[in-house]
């Protein structure tokens, strides 16, 4: 959208436009007219001060104004003019270069939403024949059609099941972030969900996980019952990605915390902390970057896609809600989720404070 330009005063427009037509000139042409202007102003000063002063004025008084006016003017005017014709060229330059850069921009985007769509497409094609692997080499390694006779066999079909999983995982995860870029999520599918309920599935489901790693999970509800408004299915991928990734880079015989609780602006706030390894400054930016991994011996030893962080991130905010994440090396990690309260029988967030001010009560 072009903002038009606002037009100069009446008695400006002149000068505006005998400033386009030296422009047009060159600097020394331009520079001439302009001290010829001064030189005829200052001879006219001089003669109306010598009125108004009621002095005689000599010839060589009106030689000596135009020496000096000359003298004066000549080299600030051609400064002024080779200044105003640099800042005019640098101006034409930077308009040309806006012009190109709104034009990359509108391109990429384009380019950008076409990526993902087809990336999403893509995604829908390698789900099918990956979930028909996952499903046949679940029956191969269970045996559910009968006993192999050689145990290698199933050795193979435990690897492709395991393999088939990750892969789908990956698929999930990509098809996930691909939706998210494009908008293919639509907030109206947000209902009320209790996050208590939600942490207890997220915990249940990664049981075996801990149990495999050594790593004790607690939990500390400081105030039960809490409910916000989020797609369901969403707040659970959240909490899996946080949960799995504490268990997996906490060393085994430690600890991960998930607490819920208010916060001192009435917000829902959900902390997962670890004892692990924790992250320097570059670590964290790294783990925020689609498919960036931590690199550290412990990140080595677990396979992970590198989009569990910015998926959750992204899905938070896509809930109206923020992540936070701190850490430091050899210290754990704390990661943070905010999110606005939901108070009963309403269907949008509430702060409690807005509440008490009603004289209603806190869910």
């Amino acid at each position: 959208m072009t903002i038009p330009a606002e037009k100069p005063a009446k008695p400006f427009r002149y000068l505006h436009a005998a400033n386009r037509w030296l422009g047009r000139c060159h600097v020394a042409l331009a520079t001439t007219i302009l001290v010829v202007v001064c030189l005829v102003g200052a001879q006219l000063l001089i003669m109306i001060f010598g009125r108004l002063l009621d002095q005689p004025l000599t010839y060589r008084i009106y030689l000596i104004g135009a020496i000096v006016t000359v003298l004066a003017a000549t080299p600030v005017i051609l400064y002024a003019q080779t200044l105003l014709r640099s800042q005019r060229a640098a101006r034409y330059q930077l308009k040309l270069m806006t012009r190109e850069l709104a034009i990359a921009l509108h391109n990429a985007q384009d380019i950008n939403n076409a990526r993902t769509a087809q990336f999403a497409n893509m995604s829908h094609e390698l789900r099918t024949p990956m979930n028909a692997i996952v499903g046949f080499s679940d029956i191969l390694r269970n045996e559910r059609f009968g006993p192999m006779q050689n145990a290698r066999y199933l050795e193979f079909a435990s690897d492709i099941n395991d393999s088939a999983l990750h892969l789908l995982d990956l698929i999930n995860n990509l098809l996930d972030l691909a939706k998210l870029e494009a908008g293919g999520f639509d907030m109206g599918d947000a209902t009320p969900v209790e996050v208590e309920d939600a942490l207890e599935l997220a915990i249940r489901l990664l049981r075996p996980l801990s149990a495999q790693q050594e790593v004790t999970v607690a939990t500390r509800i400081d105030t039960p019952g809490i409910h916000i408004v989020a797609i369901e299915r969403m707040l659970r991928q959240i909490l899996i990605n946080l949960l799995s990734n504490a268990i997996k880079f906490t060393p085994p015989k430690g600890c991960v915390t998930v607490s819920l609780q208010h916060n001192s602006a009435g917000d829902v706030e959900i902390a997962v902390s670890d004892t692990g390894i924790g992250m320097s400054a570059a670590d964290i930016r790294a783990a925020f970057m689609p498919f960036g991994q931590v690199n550290s011996m412990l990140s080595r030893k677990h396979a992970g896609t590198g989009l569990g962080l910015p998926l959750a991130k992204a899905m938070a905010e896509l809930n109206h809600g923020r992540l936070d994440l701190r850490s430091m090396p050899g210290e754990g990690t704390i990661v943070t989720l905010t999110f606005p309260a939901l108070t009963l029988g309403r269907t949008e967030p509430t702060r409690p404070d807005e509440l008490a001010d009603r004289g209603e009560e806190v869910l």
